[in-house]
């Protein structure tokens, strides 16, 4: 959702969703609905950037010494793909 924006109050994303609605000629959506879909976008947004990061972990043990560190940052990148998934599915339409 490009006229989403973390920082700022749900209901703003809703008047900037209706405005550009309006603009183009269709009908204003629900807050409710808008709600639904911004919060669905900034959890798969939040997923996205867990898992950027547990891959850079990854990539910063592979010259490590230590194994444990690799295998550490395997199991939670692989976790957070897990979750992401998770989250996706969580939003599916039916």
């Amino acid at each position: 959702m490009a006229l989403d924006r973390p920082d700022q109050p749900m209901a703003a994303t809703w008047r900037a969703v209706g405005e550009a609605a309006w603009k183009l000629g269709l009908t204003r959506p629900g807050y409710h609905v808008v709600r639904e879909l911004a919060l669905a976008v900034r959890a798969r947004r939040e997923a996205r950037s867990q898992r950027r990061r547990a891959v850079l972990e990854v990539l910063a043990s592979v010259p490590s010494p230590y194994v444990v560190d690799l295998r550490r940052a395997l199991d939670r990148l692989l976790e957070l793909e897990r979750r992401e998934r998770l989250v996706l599915e969580q939003h599916k339409p039916p």
